[in-house]
């Protein structure tokens, strides 16, 4: 079987993590993998030694491969292949991804039965609830587990020289979903206990003034002093970075208000990380309060910061709570069990 997997924006981002950590791993299962994406926004390094397997065009030239090349057309949220599909030569068999935490970015699901796919893949039963709600009752929705990447499962190593001072990290893009100001109200509540930590933030500004408004808001939060951003950090960098915040006795934390799954949490949980994250779906799926990270009242920035304290001025719960927690997302995400749940479930839905 081949399949070609199909993503709007070709960027540092979790999806693009997903699909790769598919290329690497469907050929095992007899399904040769390739992913086509409309627009090249900096995200090829997370292809970086199967640069054969990527492409990046329209969506004429997409479905014009997709037609020659593919048995099966897997679209993430990208439905602008949709109309084009139906009248291509000799159109593949359509499976619909649906990744995005951004609603609005949804609305197309509403008159999805009119493409006929064979079925909606979900990362999460949370998102499965939210396509449910906007799609047609009679399309098969299925949770299929994400892969981690072989990067972030390989047995974590002690970091060379970690940080003198406790890290409390926070991995996304900068944008209002992903409720970067909250972590700086975090880091704010955290200031207010004398705490001798460090505050570390990666991830990329998706606007030119990006960048701007986050010096602007750390300084009013009185945390620009402790705070060092990491802008574009690539993606097998990121490993590292984790083993760097574990082995300094600090956490990561997400105060994100919407995710259809949560791969940075759960990347930091493969890496042996204590997390602290809102106590919602989805991460209430994944993340165990008090056994593999710590829940926290979304919204209440002290909240999350007295959890902060409580793990890093206990090494032993931190420590064991970062063992259970990689244990955990390995059980279902590791490569090799999550690749396999997918490729059972494409063999499935096509036949």
């Amino acid at each position: 079987m081949r399949v070609l997997f199909v993503y709007k924006f070709l960027t540092l981002g979790g999806v693009e993590t997903v699909l790769r950590a598919r290329i690497d791993g469907l050929a095992a299962h007899g399904i040769e993998a390739s992913a086509w994406f409309l627009h090249d926004l900096g995200g090829r390094g997370v292809f970086a030694g199967c640069e054969d397997r990527v492409e990046v065009g329209s969506v004429e030239a997409c479905l014009d491969r997709a037609s020659k090349s593919f048995d099966v057309l897997t679209t993430i949220d990208t439905e602008e292949v949709l109309p084009g599909l139906r009248d291509a030569p000799r159109p593949p068999r359509l499976v619909v991804e649906c990744h995005s935490p951004y609603l609005e970015n949804l609305e197309y699901l509403r008159s999805l039965h009119e493409h006929g796919p064979l079925a909606v893949l979900v990362p999460s039963e949370h998102q499965r609830g939210v396509v449910l709600a906007r799609c047609d009752q009679s399309i098969s929705v299925r949770v299929v587990p994400n892969p981690l990447r072989s990067l972030f499962t390989a047995e974590p190593l002690p970091f060379p020289a970690p940080p003198s001072t406790p890290v409390v990290a926070w991995i996304g893009r900068l944008d209002k979903l992903k409720n970067w100001r909250g972590f700086l109200a975090v880091g704010a509540a955290l200031g207010a206990t004398n705490a001798d930590l460090g505050l570390w933030m990666a991830g990329k500004c998706p606007t030119a003034q990006g960048a701007t408004d986050l010096f602007n808001e750390s300084k009013r939060q009185g945390v620009l002093p402790r705070l060092r951003w990491f802008r574009g950090l690539p993606h097998d960098r990121v490993p590292g970075f984790l083993d760097a915040v574990r082995d300094s006795g600090g956490v990561v934390v997400s105060t994100s208000s919407g995710e259809s799954f949560g791969m940075t949490v759960a990347e930091a949980m493969a890496r042996r990380c204590a997390v602290v994250a809102p106590r919602r779906p989805p991460f209430t799926e994944f993340v165990a309060d008090g056994v593999t990270g710590s829940l926290y009242l979304h919204g209440s920035p002290a909240d999350a910061a007295a959890r902060v304290l409580a793990l890093v001025n206990d090494s032993a719960t931190r420590e064991a709570m970062g063992d259970r927690a990689r244990r955990s997302i390995l059980a279902a995400h590791a490569p090799d069990v999550a690749i396999a749940a997918l490729a059972r479930t494409l063999r499935e839905v096509a036949g």
